[in-house]
């Protein structure tokens, strides 16, 4: 009998265990094991698999400080998509997905988002989740989930990112150059920015590095800038540049760069970007871009990666084909949770082949591997996908190929500035004009060993690189560069510009004297600008030399239409007497790099009212008569206070006298402390 019930129980545990297995819910993060270097990107797939028809979805992910993610790289699924309510936000280290399906109710196994992260810091880290799933009731389900383990290995490269900010059409947009993972304090950085022709610069500052910059050379050639920055800085991330670009013609853009830290290597992470009109999520697998300017003796990073793929991939195969003449191979490797995984480099190609858990879609990295020039000739090559395959557990699917990618090769020559290169000299010119009257010219040529004479258009000129002239009176004014090399070149560059008063910006304080025994007072700084210009432009507001007082925003951007006034009111906290310095910057969207600067300054007086001192003075009258005269002379001024009292005999009267002495006194005491203005 015992051995029948024991049956029957163990025949029961497996039944439920069954039932659960096959019926249960599961909230899935995959792969659970990644390996990434510092300050790459690694996706994660984020599933649900259930039994019941789902009318919501909840889950909050919780991430730690080395890693990073912004709701921008959340991209829901379809499935996802069609929920009736949807809310996505980051927030302290949490990502928080809410979905309420009202008709479609999903079910079975699908993917709800792929998550983008980015490891900052080395180290080995827990991604966790706290899913929650109802039924088309609101019931709530028991859910199983998992966790992510993240081993981020450090880097010993610096990175490079060139990141658009916004890129429109017909506008003018920013394009900022940051430097990551910087593995020692930066003295130098020196290299060559690559754009397309179609993009004009409007405008390059390094104002993120404020005044950690200590020299910089700038060169215009051919759609590249070539620059050598000396600075100092320990920073181990921080913005070195903003290029400010403007475009009237649609298309895919690709800005790129060859740069060096201290002398050293890095990696460079192009920018490729569409402007115009929206163009659809694309379904592909294969290269990541479509070209890479790669400088000899340099290397570059490649990605053969897929996009929106809408089912599980179990196995991966194809085989890259290049030219081992021009281009060296190496590196190879995947991010993909593997169970399986091999390669060979051989015969100008590699033959490759990846087996996962099953679960790998959406968005991901299939092989990455560097790239290095073998000769050190100006030439381009290709490497191509001559075949790609992607399984689900049906079989080969259907993908569209990006089955090349462009390389161009760079001479290391073409990284200096000299002769032999075999460009013509160039030059072009930059002004900034400082409160209407007083201008700064800036050179930008392609040749260091340059002669320059300028003429300013008031019979005044310049032999400097980079002169400052203040002009007399408003007026049209020709401005002329002309250079020599030590190769008898010659080259030109002149504008027109117009001189007038302009200073389009008015300056009001709230209060600039104030009485106060407050270790800290709020006032407000009024700024109203005004376009005088028949273009949009562009400004900012700077604050500057805010060691004694603190605005609450020391830069504030804005733009400006046409005829456009705007006023901006920041608090500004004072806790001493203090000078507010700082200035106004308009942009002109132009291809000449026009700016115009106004400064500003008012003295901030705060006044601590004096302590009140209050002397106690105590007298004994001995009252023998019926009359006193009491006489307060004061030594620097001749007052004299005369008080008559009669008394009389009686005791009230006695009383009475005393209570009027004592007002007496009170009285004498504030005029008293009223002479001396205590």
């Amino acid at each position: 009998m015992i051995t029948m019930k024991l049956k029957y129980l163990l025949i029961s545990v497996v039944l439920i265990f069954l039932f659960y297995t096959a019926f249960g819910h599961e909230v899935k993060l995959t792969p659970e094991n990644v390996s990434v270097n510092e300050y790459e990107y690694f996706n994660l797939t984020l599933s649900a698999n259930t039994s019941e028809k789902l009318g919501g979805f909840e889950d909050i992910i919780c991430f730690p400080n080395a890693l990073n993610i912004t709701k921008d790289n959340i991209i829901l699924s379809n499935i996802a998509n069609s929920a009736d309510l949807k809310d996505v936000s980051v927030l302290n280290g949490k990502v928080w997905i809410s979905l309420v399906w009202f008709n479609n109710q999903p079910s079975g196994n699908f993917t709800i988002a792929t998550l983008r992260f980015k490891a900052l810091n080395d180290g080995i880290y827990q991604i966790t989740q706290k899913p929650k799933l109802s039924d088309i009731e609101g019931q709530v389900l028991d859910t199983t989930c998992n966790s992510v383990r993240v081993t981020v290995k450090p880097l010993n490269l610096t990175i490079v990112e060139i990141k658009p900010i916004n890129p429109k059409l017909n506008n003018n947009f920013d394009v900022v150059i940051s430097i990551e993972n910087a593995k020692e304090p930066v003295y130098n950085i020196t290299g060559i920015i690559y754009y397309p022709k179609d993009l004009n610069v409007v405008d390059l500052n390094f104002y993120y590095l404020e005044n950690n910059i200590s020299n910089v050379n700038l060169n215009f050639d051919n759609n590249s800038i070539q620059f050598s920055i000396n600075l100092n800085t320990s920073k181990k991330d921080f913005d070195l540049m903003k290029l400010t670009f403007f475009t009237n013609k649609e298309g895919t853009y690709l800005i790129n760069a060859t740069i060096k830290v201290n002398g050293h290597k890095t990696t460079v992470k192009p920018a490729n970007f569409p402007i115009g009109k929206k163009i659809p999520s694309e379904r592909f697998v294969g290269f990541s871009t479509f070209e890479k300017n790669v400088s000899y003796g340099d290397k570059e990073f490649i990605y053969i990666t897929a996009k929106n793929i809408d089912t599980n991939i179990s196995e991966i195969k194809g085989k890259i084909e290049y030219n081992s003449t021009i281009l060296k191979i190496s590196d190879i490797s995947t991010s993909l949770n593997t169970i399986e995984k091999n390669w060979t480099v051989k015969n100008n190609s590699i033959d490759f082949y990846i087996k996962t858990n099953g679960t790998v879609s959406n968005n991901f990295n299939i092989l990455s591997f560097w790239v290095e020039p073998i000769k050190n000739e100006n030439t381009t090559t290709e490497i191509k996908i001559s075949q790609i395959y992607l399984f689900n557990e049906n079989g080969s699917i259907n993908v569209p190929i990006r089955d090349k990618i462009i390389i161009h090769i760079i001479p290391k020559e073409n990284n200096t500035y000299m002769k032999e290169n075999n460009t013509s000299l160039k030059v072009f010119f930059a002004i900034e004009i400082i409160d209407d009257f007083k201008v700064n010219f800036y050179s930008l040529c392609n040749d260091n060993n340059t002669h320059y004479f300028w003429t300013f258009g008031d019979n005044s000129n310049s032999t400097s690189a980079n002169p400052s002239h203040k002009y007399e009176k408003e007026g049209l004014y020709i401005i002329k560069l002309k250079v020599n090399n030590s190769f008898g070149e010659t080259s030109y560059d002149e504008c027109l510009l117009e001189i007038k008063k302009l200073r389009p910006i008015n300056i009001t304080f709230s209060n600039k004297t104030i009485h106060s025994n407050k270790s800290n007072v709020t006032i407000y700084c009024n700024i109203t600008v005004k376009n005088p210009f028949s273009t949009k432009i562009y400004g900012n507001i700077q604050f500057i030399d805010y060691n004694d007082y603190k605005p609450e925003k020391t830069y504030i951007p804005f733009e400006l239409l046409p005829n456009e006034t705007k006023v901006f009111s920041i608090p500004i906290n004072i806790s001493k007497s203090t000078q507010i310095k700082g200035y106004v910057e308009y942009y002109m969207p132009i291809k000449r790099l026009i700016k115009y600067v106004w400064s500003f300054k008012e003295n901030i007086e705060l006044i601590k009212p004096k302590e009140v001192k209050f002397n106690n003075y105590y007298y004994n009258l001995t009252l023998n008569q019926l009359k006193i005269i009491i006489k307060i002379n004061k030594i620097r001024k001749n007052y004299t206070i005369t008080k008559k009292i009669e008394i009389e005999e009686n005791e009230e009267n006695f009383i009475n006298l005393i209570v009027s002495l004592i007002g007496f006194l009170i009285g004498l005491t504030s005029i008293y402390l009223k002479i001396h203005k205590f």
